[in-house]
């Protein structure tokens, strides 16, 4: 908003400005973001605000009482132009103040803008290096060919700038062609290390142990899966290795890896949540019986096979095998997935 400096509205429909908190867990952020809004429309006369709160983690009664509370300090004037949209995912969605047709009809597409990747988890540079790096790697196994550096951004969701150092600190595997289109030409071993080592902060690991005695098998939560008809969750791992290289050399599924693309939908507790309850964060040393890797990309890559299974790609799912220890065999999948070796 060029006339508040420092404020960045997450929707503006006309007069109308939006906020959206997602998945507020405690009040302070609530205040602030109606102090905020308030500031908003006392500028200019003919501007409205309006708050969404998205499946928050605190309760209706509180928020009501806590709205209540800030309407007490409020200018009249203010307050009238204020509106407070509680989205609860249920049938009811609380509403405090006005909301015109055009209004409700936005607050999804504001919330999906909100809930976007690069909205909920600012990506540091070092990271950003790595997310770049899989995109070029997945190019590479799949000889899709060079791509021009707008589409490295439209695919990996980075500026020009961030997407520029990348490439110059992957210039020694990189093959520039004269129209400024790139691709890897060898295999970046020494970033790829430090990616493994790195891996699973980069990739938003989060693992979940069966502690009912009676686990359900790899094979049941992914039945589960499917009845879902998801299209933001793929299969990775022992399984999506797999896929890929049918002859590869594992034996069992000692865990089920799935890549949840952060499409705005839900976080890895909701999807495990969904898959069996009974399922909960390990602790320390406790094997994990599912691990979720959230991925943060506009173009996630999955792969379908013909009997509608959904499967994160191949550098997903070597990450995966390095992940689970499974060393020899990510050696010798990714000896099978690189494009030297092929007949």
């Amino acid at each position: 908003m060029k006339d508040l400096p420092g404020f960045r509205a997450d929707a503006v429909l006309g007069d109308s400005i939006f906020e959206a908190l997602i998945e507020p867990r405690d009040v302070r952020r609530f205040r602030s973001a109606v102090i905020d809004l308030a500031r908003i429309v006392s500028v200019t006369p003919q501007r409205r605000g309006i708050l969404i709160v998205n499946d928050p983690h605190i309760t209706e009664a509180r928020l009501l009482n806590e709205w209540s509370s800030m309407s007490s300090v409020l200018r009249p004037e203010i307050l009238r132009r204020l509106t407070m949209f509680i989205d609860l995912e249920k049938s009811r969605n609380p509403v405090i103040g006005q909301l015109s047709d055009p209004e409700r009809e936005s607050i999804q597409a504001v919330i999906e803008h909100a809930r976007l990747p690069n909205h909920l988890k600012p990506i540091r540079p070092a990271e950003a290096f790595f997310d770049i790096l899989r995109v070029l790697a997945v190019h590479w196994v799949r000889e899709s060919g060079p791509i021009t550096s707008k589409e490295l951004s439209e695919q990996t969701g980075f500026t020009y700038p961030t997407i520029s150092a990348a490439l110059v600190r992957l210039e020694p595997h990189l093959r520039r062609h004269s129209d400024r289109r790139v691709e890897l030409e060898s295999f970046p071993r020494d970033a790829w290390l430090k990616l493994i080592a790195q891996s699973e902060k980069v990739r938003s690991t989060h693992a979940y142990a069966d502690r009912s005695g009676r686990p359900r098998s790899s094979e049941t939560l992914l039945s589960r899966l499917r009845e879902q008809e998801r299209n933001d969750v793929a299969i990775g791992g022992v399984l999506g290795a797999r896929h890929y290289v049918p002859g590869l050399d594992l034996v069992g599924t000692p865990r089920l890896d799935l890549v949840l693309c952060s499409n705005r939908m839900d976080n890895a507790d909701d999807l495990v949540r969904r898959l069996d309850p009974a399922l909960k964060p390990v602790e320390r040393g406790e094997p994990a019986r599912i691990v979720v890797h959230t991925l943060y990309r506009p173009v996630s890559f999955f792969d379908k096979d013909g009997k509608g299974d959904t499967y994160a790609d191949e550098v997903e799912c070597l990450l995966d095998l390095h992940d689970a220890r499974l060393e020899q065999q990510a050696i010798e999948f990714l000896e099978k997935l690189s494009p030297r070796t092929r007949p």
